[in-house]
């Protein structure tokens, strides 16, 4: 995806009363009322692919993420209840952004040289911070991957999505493996509100995790998910190469994992 891909929105038309709009919805399913309300929200498509535009880097059509996002936001409209007090803005985005990552996760957006790399890195940087007792430069890395520091450092920039997509899933296979975990325990309440509440301690265990990071780290975890800057505008906030900017972030991820599973949040993921 070119850049003046990543800049393309597709024109939003709002209406006054989207909640009203949503309530009627429910009552009569009138089809073309939904289409008012896809309408009304497709902001929440843009905002949320624009705002992954540092992520969304491949070769695949602008349009398949964005099919992706109406898809999923019209399951939303579908499965949304106004009475339980939930927010449709909050619920949707989030619902959205995750479908994008994971239709991207689906891709082969990344050719086979580059998951080897990513292995070897990982494994590599493993055994330095072993044998150093504390974490490898980057020549150091290269000299024992048999590679030159230019080639890290661009192998290191291309893998950086594949990060992001590991936190989005991180997170998911946490829910998903503590939901699992609650049905096999004859939990009797009802599944959607086990669902509301696990979700509610992830997020509370994750925001610990991220707490409890170090400085530098939390702060690239917070500018780049949160705040969605790319790897080289957060490297100009703390004069660091984007390289680097994603050796921490790796660091700081791994580091999350390892609280959430002390917090009873054990995900899948892994290298």
């Amino acid at each position: 995806m070119g850049s003046q891909k990543v800049t393309e929105v597709y024109k939003e038309i709002r209406v006054e009363d989207p909640e009203g709009l949503m309530r009627k919805y429910k009552e009569t399913g009138d089809i073309e009322l939904r289409n008012q309300l896809v309408m009304h929200y497709l902001r929440h498509v843009n905002a949320a692919i624009f705002g992954m535009r540092n992520v969304l880097l491949s070769n695949i059509p602008y349009e398949d993420f964005f099919n992706q996002g109406i898809i999923t936001l019209i399951e939303c409209i579908e499965r949304y209840d106004p009475d339980r007090g939930a927010s449709f803005d909050t619920f949707s985005y989030l619902a959205i952004r995750g479908s994008v990552l994971k239709y991207l996760r689906k891709q082969n957006w990344l050719p086979n040289r580059l998951w080897e790399a990513r292995k070897n890195i990982s494994q590599g940087r493993k055994r330095l911070e072993f044998e150093l007792m504390r974490e490898p430069t980057n020549l150091e890395l290269a000299q024992h991957l048999g590679i030159s520091e230019e080639q890290l450092g661009r192998d290191l920039l291309e893998m950086s999505v594949v990060d992001t997509v590991s936190f989005e899933e991180l997170i998911e296979s946490a829910f998903i493996n503590k939901l699992e975990e609650a049905k096999a325990s004859g939990n009797e309440m009802n599944e959607e509100v086990v669902s509301r509440v696990i979700r509610k301690e992830l997020s509370e265990a994750l925001a610990d995790a991220i707490n409890s990071l170090p400085p530098r780290q939390r702060q690239i975890i917070t500018l780049y998910y949160y705040e969605n800057l790319t790897l080289r505008e957060i490297g100009k906030i703390f004069d660091l190469s984007p390289q680097r900017i994603t050796q921490i972030r790796k660091k700081a991820l791994e580091n999350i994992e390892n609280s959430l599973r002390q917090s009873g949040f054990d995900s899948s993921f892994s290298d």
